[in-house]
């Protein structure tokens, strides 16, 4: 199974360091319309979900074909994580979607005003203690974006290569300055086979059996990308 990823770094005002025990001051029980649980078995860091509810009006026909509504309640979640990398903490989201701004704000208001968050990108790079920590691994995908100097173009490429493929040696970007918007990976640790994908956005999927392992590795090097 895939999963997806996103980092954020925090910064948190003097009087709430410990946001940990905040979260646990917003329990989501029967009367909460939004609050935290905690997560058991996470990776690398307190792991909580965040839990809220929204309504959905459902359209219903009566015996006569007449439309009628109805308003029913949903409850959604978000899965993360606080991690902290030497003096700084991180917020890792899981399967991250449009409702991350409302985890953000939820946190905010947990931290009061000069709590800050600033998204993790890795437009200039991908982490390398990844790489450096595991036994092979090879380039199989690669989707990349630059400008056609000479006929005023922009041009927008992608490859695949199951043997794998070394940037260098692709004549076809010879000349091309370009930037790297999705790199995956194959690597292999210990006997077993994982796969990770960067975005130049801060996105990345991992999946395979050593998918923790690539999770850890990944966030030695976040406090490069600060």
């Amino acid at each position: 199974m895939q999963t997806r990823y996103r980092w954020f770094r925090i910064q948190l005002p003097a009087r709430a360091r410990d946001l940990a025990a905040l979260v646990a001051t917003r329990p989501f029980d029967a009367t909460a319309t939004y609050g935290f649980a905690r997560v058991l078995g996470g990776v690398n860091g307190a792991s909580y979900r965040f839990l809220w509810r929204s309504r959905v009006v459902v359209t219903k026909l009566d015996p006569e074909g007449l439309p009628t509504y109805e308003q029913i309640e949903s409850v959604s979640f978000t899965d993360f994580a606080l991690v902290e990398v030497g003096d700084l903490t991180f917020l890792r989201v899981e399967n991250p979607g449009r409702n991350v701004r409302d985890l953000l704000n939820a946190l905010e208001t947990l931290a009061g005003m000069g709590f800050t968050v600033k998204p993790i990108t890795f437009d200039k790079g991908q982490p390398t203690t990844v790489f450096s920590s595991v036994d092979a691994s090879k380039l199989v995908g690669l989707k990349v974006v630059g400008a056609v100097l000479t006929d005023d173009l922009v041009a927008r490429m992608e490859f695949a290569s199951k043997e794998g493929m070394v940037v260098e040696n692709m004549t076809v970007l010879d000349g091309l300055k370009y930037k790297v918007e999705h790199a995956v990976f194959e690597l292999v640790l210990g006997g077993l086979k994982g796969q990770i994908a960067f975005a130049a956005n801060g996105a990345v999927k991992i999946s395979g059996q050593v998918a923790p392992k690539l999770v850890s590795l990944v966030e030695e090097d976040l406090h490069l990308f600060v």
